[in-house]
């Protein structure tokens, strides 16, 4: 799910329930616009926005954590809380309906069955959404086509055992050869099988079931060696990171 679709769906929302409150409150119609009525929803609803984007990185961090679950929960209840803030704050100083009787802080009783129930069935869709998509985009394709000449080879990826970025290239070494293709390293780590593909450096990323030793040096560095003999250094930030991989891979 884009960001670009999740703020028509906020937009959208913000429209309807704007439209469905000024309906309601006929009585009040000659002291309230709609237009300030739908701007108040915007901005009651925006928030959101950053709430997607929090549970989408949340999401994308704990897939395969044994907390995940607890932490999506704990998240997405603490989003709700904080959008009721929001909503009390904002309503009880622009509200187009602030000291209008019947109306508290802004706000009628029933806008709560409103929040309550939109809030809910937001974090829902959400995180419904965002997992059926990281899913989808963690499904390897069946195939990487790759060129040398003037002929074209067909590579699974289980046939790839290193990528490394050179400039705006990326080198593939496979069992079939090297191939060089114009793309990002970044691309290769959003297709690739992350249980299999595990970035070590900036420039490198390895398949790791093609790694036979993990090398530590004298100044608490670390080398990745392939069954091939090739050796590839860990950089800093993934030094923990692949020691601990390695280590739950391993009896």
């Amino acid at each position: 799910m884009k960001t670009k679709n999740f703020i028509g769906l906020i937009l959208a929302i913000a429209v309807i329930l704007g439209v469905l409150i000024y309906w309601r409150e006929y009585a009040t119609r000659d002291q309230v616009t709609l237009h300030h009525v739908l701007l108040w929803q915007f901005a009651i609803w925006v928030p959101w926005i950053i709430g997607f984007k929090v549970l989408d990185k949340i999401i994308k961090s704990t897939t395969e954590s044994k907390f995940g679950t607890l932490l999506l929960f704990g998240t997405s209840l603490t989003l709700i809380c904080l959008h009721f803030g929001w909503f009390f704050k904002f309503s009880s100083t622009y509200s187009p309906y602030l000291g209008l009787e019947g109306s508290k802080f802004g706000v009628y009783r029933y806008f709560f069955i409103f929040w309550t129930l939109v809030d809910i069935g937001l974090v829902w869709f959400i995180i419904d959404k965002l997992k059926t998509s990281g899913e989808a985009e963690s499904k390897p394709p069946l195939l990487l086509e790759l060129t040398r000449g003037s002929n074209k080879y067909f590579c699974e990826p289980s046939q790839i055992y290193l990528l490394a970025s050179e400039n705006y290239y990326t080198k593939l070494f496979t069992t079939k050869g090297i191939f060089v293709m114009r793309k990002p390293l970044k691309s290769f780590l959003d297709i690739l099988p992350q249980n299999m593909f595990r970035k070590i450096h900036r420039s490198t990323i390895i398949n790791v079931n093609y790694v036979a030793e993990l090398s530590r040096g004298g100044d608490h560095s670390l080398e990745v060696i392939m069954k091939d003999g090739t050796r590839r250094r860990v950089s800093r930030t993934f030094i923990k990171e692949i020691t601990l991989f390695f280590k739950d891979r391993t009896y």
